[in-house]
């Protein structure tokens, strides 16, 4: 350990990147491993398999860098590092590697098939509930509910996965991708408006600061779980509209952040089109779940996991390995690379059913070299002292005006 040390000073270091190798390894592997006569994991079929590593694979790995590189500014303390935090990262390749041995070789009973895929999500609930108690901020005792959830979530796939009858694996998809639309809605949906208020004050750009939205956002959140309740329920009609009345309050949410305003910083313009993503996603779903376009709705949530849920995470990591000048953090050369490639490839494989050449290889190409892009900028940053705060810029002063 002593020859990575600087590896271990923060979870966001660790866990982001093996969010972006696993991004790489597990695509090209789902997509490519047969041309090379390299078997391919399945649970029951190459694409649950894909589908779970993407949504409790990858995502996990974010999931947990950025709550608890967060959950340090609870109380001001010193992040999760050495010891604690290389063993919840061993807990997550222990999972990668049971899925991919049960992948393989599907005799792993499930009574032993669980503990090891949700030991990690238990660790990580049981750090972030620590924290919240020892900083006596209780209302963040939300976030290690919030993983415990999604453990549930990942126990259910893997039981339909293999084999059960009750829940099916459309609802357990269904389940894993709105965990993250319901997550992006509440941290970007606060980080956004105030990252751009920060900005504004701290360049003196004279332009309007973002204008608070409540009652869209508290809607917004309602409908989508409004969403996920009917789609359970059977009542796939009217999941479908919650789901584009979603949206679109997303989208009027956005549109009072002003982020056209927001030209002169890339990392920043690039955090609003990711939220951008998950309105357009939310609707494109609820229409292919309704019929009304002419893609599935499993080609349309890449929307949402692909564009969004992938944007946040690129947007995260290039706020922490941005460069710390004393003024607004600026975006690398290699991120803007990745994140152009990664949204490319959503394009590409939501167009899928409707072009005339491969698109999901081509989607599958092109998400690859994004991460390969992505780790050729953040594997360097990874190195040296922690640069704090972690994924914001100096604040700006607090501007107090006075009655005239």
């Amino acid at each position: 350990m002593a020859a990575f040390s600087y590896l271990w000073l923060a979870p966001h270091r660790p866990l982001f990147l093996l969010a972006a190798l696993w991004a790489l390894i597990a695509v090209l592997w789902w997509q490519f491993g047969g041309s090379v006569a390299l078997p391919v994991p399945e649970l029951a079929t190459a694409g649950l398999w894909h589908g779970h590593e993407m949504l409790f694979g990858l995502g996990s790995a974010a999931v947990g860098g950025y709550f608890l590189t967060a959950a340090q500014g609870w109380r001001g303390g010193a992040p999760l590092q050495g010891r604690r935090l290389a063993s919840l990262v061993g807990l997550w390749l222990v999972a990668r590697l049971a899925l991919v041995v049960q992948g393989l070789w599907p005799h792993v009973p499930l009574w032993l098939l669980h503990p090891a895929a949700v030991a990690y999500f238990l660790m990580l609930a049981a750090l972030l509930a620590h924290e919240a108690v020892v900083s006596r901020r209780t209302a963040k005792l939300g976030f290690a509910g919030g993983v415990l959830l999604f453990a549930l979530a990942e126990m259910l796939y893997l039981r339909a996965a293999l084999g059960a009858e009750v829940p099916d694996t459309a609802a357990m998809v269904r389940a894993g991708w709105m965990f993250f639309a319901i997550k992006i809605s509440i941290i970007a949906g606060r980080m956004i408006p105030a990252f751009t208020t920060n900005w504004i004050r701290q360049t003196r750009v004279q332009v309007p600061e973002p204008l608070p939205t409540p009652v869209l956002g508290w809607s917004a959140l309602a409908l989508l779980w409004l969403a996920l309740g009917l789609g359970f329920a059977g009542e796939e009609r009217v999941s479908a509209l919650a789901l584009v009345g979603a949206g679109l309050a997303q989208a009027a949410r956005l549109t009072f952040w002003r982020g056209w305003r927001c030209r002169g910083n890339l990392l920043l313009l690039l955090l609003h089109a990711t939220f951008g993503w998950l309105a357009f996603g939310l609707v494109l779903v609820g229409l292919a779940r309704s019929g009304l376009v002419p893609i599935s709705e499993m080609d349309a949530l890449h929307a949402v996991t692909m564009g969004a849920m992938s944007g946040m995470i690129l947007s995260l990591a290039s706020r922490a390995a941005a460069p710390r000048d004393g003024g607004p953090l600026r975006a690398r050369p290699t991120m803007l690379a990745a994140f152009a490639l990664v949204w490319l490839a959503a394009v590409a494989r939501i167009l899928a059913p409707v072009v005339a050449f491969d698109a999901v290889a081509a989607a599958a190409l092109l998400w690859s070299a994004a991460w390969a892009v992505f780790l050729v900028g953040y594997v360097p940053t990874i190195r040296g002292p922690l640069q704090r705060p972690v994924f914001s810029g100096p604040r700006a002063p607090i501007q107090i005006r006075m009655p005239e």
